[in-house]
């Protein structure tokens, strides 16, 4: 059993900081592991700093999944000349209160985006009544041996048929061509749908109805699009995450995190949709 130092269940209280720096393999590792076990072990080791597209996505996240915890712990910057003694001293005042701080273009685009989620027909129903940011832990078996594996995810909405596993995204383009080809191709969702499913099941002993994704995208006017992960885009996820769960048990067993192939490789034109 490797890396195993929380037990398995839902946990409501464990921080985004300490979930993702905590113990457990999630889809955001398994990405890393498929481009290679030397790009995975880069990105747990060393430090990293969120982009700005990120730090947006955060933003988002949180005024709509939490937006009491928004109001509290971000804060829309202020005009002010930092060349000037007030200046700079109103800005360390601001950067000391802990508070994350958005310039005014950010936070007003944070909120048109968010307000465009809560009130749209759809989303704003899906994202009532359930529960947000909670955390998954479960040992993953891998042959006779297993994993400790984690997920957390954006929103589970509870429903008589079976529970919506809701994930949010901000993105550049959410008409359907564009976002089925960048999900597959370029993000591997099918690896976060796949990882969140078997998690969900493994904990809760219940299937979910379904994994949904809910887009907005992160320039005017912030259009939302709502998909549904179908089960061919699931089942090729499963198949990578089963054989990206034995190649993290490997790559840990041994401490061998190889990079690519040592290999002349063939290139050959990719298959498109």
């Amino acid at each position: 059993m490797l890396n195993a130092s929380i037990k398995p269940g839902v946990y409501k209280n464990i921080s985004n900081q300490d979930y993702h720096a905590g113990a457990g393999i999630s889809s955001s590792d398994l990405k890393y592991l498929l481009k290679s076990p030397m790009h995975y072990k880069y990105y747990k080791s060393s430090p990293h700093e969120e982009s700005a597209s990120m730090k947006l996505g955060t933003a988002v996240h949180t005024a709509v999944l939490e937006p009491e915890r928004f109001l509290t712990d971000y804060l829309q910057a202020p005009e002010l000349d930092k060349r000037t003694k007030a200046g700079k001293e109103e800005w360390a005042r601001l950067e000391s209160s802990g508070k994350i701080i958005l310039s005014a273009d950010e936070y007003q685009k944070v909120l048109a985006m968010s307000e465009n989620i809560l009130t749209h027909k759809l989303a704003g129903n899906l994202f009532k009544g359930g529960e947000a940011e909670t955390s998954y832990y479960w040992y993953q078996p891998v042959g006779l041996n297993e994993i400790l594996c984690k997920c957390r995810p954006d929103y589970i909405k509870p429903l008589k048929g079976g529970d919506l596993i809701l994930d949010l995204k901000t993105t550049r383009n959410g008409s359907y061509n564009a976002f089925r080809r960048q999900a597959f191709y370029e993000l591997n969702y099918q690896i976060s749908a796949a990882h969140y499913l078997t998690g969900y099941k493994a904990v809760t002993g219940r299937e979910a109805q379904a994994f949904i994704f809910v887009t907005v995208e992160n320039e005017p006017p912030y259009a939302v699009s709502i998909f549904r992960a179908d089960e061919q885009f699931v089942k090729y996820g499963e198949m990578q995450c089963d054989e990206l769960y034995e190649l993290y048990f490997n790559c840990a067993s041994s401490d061998e995190w190889p990079g690519y192939p040592d290999e002349i490789q063939d290139l050959d034109l990719p298959v498109k949709f």
